[in-house]
């Protein structure tokens, strides 16, 4: 008896407080209509895809709701005493429809905050995560240490918090919220020119320019400065996958 009496303790303990029906999580589906219950002078909040921006929304019957937005973050309230309807809200990424219901019960549970889950972008960002870790991963198994012999001249302001090369690619870290310059190699005869670049970094900050050369300029507006290759090695290595990374290769389609 001792014995049951523990383990019924032991489940009680575990399965902690039930979840408050008020608060709902819903997995976006764009064929599907979301209940909403309502309580006249009770708010109900409807947090979207955080930097999914609204665009507009429409009910069947205005005059019965206020709605107000700010971001992702969408409120309505009843107020009318018949505000049985529906809405729709659009944003800049999909379309949302919801039932409104006005409940009188006076134990009647509104929904106070309904929050979209969105399965298809969290699967998205693990592709995009496990993409970045086999990249990063053929970087490291090269093996050889970067040139950080780098120098600088010019408007310092526009200076990257690091430069480097792995004798392919040169890499220019740039600190956050700053204008990107644009960056050219210099030739031998000092003419400048484009040359094919893609950014990479937990947070897309680093410039990955498909060269190495002796020398750099970064320009933006009237400002410039120099990047020197201190270390410059001008016959470099062959990159045999012709891709910033020796796991991923280039295919030319036809």
């Amino acid at each position: 008896m001792r014995s049951m009496i523990c383990v019924a303790a032991i489940l009680a303990i575990g399965a902690g407080p039930a979840a408050d029906r008020r608060i709902r999580y819903v997995t976006y589906a764009p064929d599907e209509v979301v209940q909403i219950d309502a309580v006249a002078g009770v708010v109900t909040h409807v947090a979207l895809e955080p930097g999914e921006s609204y665009v507009t929304h429409a009910f069947g019957d205005g005059k019965a709701w206020d709605f107000a937005v700010k971001g992702n973050h969408c409120f309505l309230k009843a107020v009318a005493t018949n505000a049985d309807s529906n809405l729709t809200v659009v944003t800049d990424r999909r379309s949302y429809h919801f039932g409104l219901r006005l409940l009188a019960a006076p134990a009647a549970a509104p929904t106070f905050e309904v929050v979209f889950r969105y399965p298809d972008t969290a699967a998205r960002k693990r592709r995009e995560s496990l993409r970045q870790s086999a990249v990063e991963e053929g970087f490291a198994r090269n093996g050889e240490k970067p040139n950080l012999a780098y120098s600088m001249s010019g408007d310092l302001d526009l200076a990257p918090v690091n430069t480097w090369d792995d004798r392919e690619f040169t890499y220019f870290k740039f600190p956050g919220q700053r204008d990107l310059p644009a960056i050219y190699l210099v030739d031998e005869s000092g003419a400048e020119s484009i040359v094919n670049r893609h950014s990479t970094g937990s947070a897309v900050d680093v410039v990955v320019v498909h060269k190495v050369a002796a020398r750099w300029v970064l320009r933006l507006g009237s400002r410039a400065l120099a990047v020197w290759n201190d270390a410059y090695d001008p016959d470099g290595r062959r990159n045999a996958s012709r891709t910033a990374s020796p796991d991923v290769n280039r295919v030319l389609w036809r």
